[in-house]
């Protein structure tokens, strides 16, 4: 739920990205801290590999936890 709210709130349609969520924008805004502004790439683009990543890491914790059982 919570990657889908940050997901819908950024950007509100798959083709529209929300007024104030330009990541070049938001890095000028926070060039004093490097590290945020680099942040802003991995944390508001790249919605689709990231929802798959963070899934593909559950279902090998339910593996590693259960083991393969069917």
């Amino acid at each position: 739920m919570g990657f889908v709210s940050e997901e819908q709130g950024a950007r509100p349609m798959p083709d529209q990205q929300r007024e104030g969520f330009d990541i070049g924008e938001r890095a000028e805004r926070v060039a004093r801290y490097p590290l945020a502004a680099a942040a802003g790439a991995e944390i508001f683009a790249h919605y689709d590999e990231r929802f798959e990543d963070g899934l593909r890491l559950i279902i090998a914790g339910i593996e590693s936890r259960y083991g393969g059982r069917a």
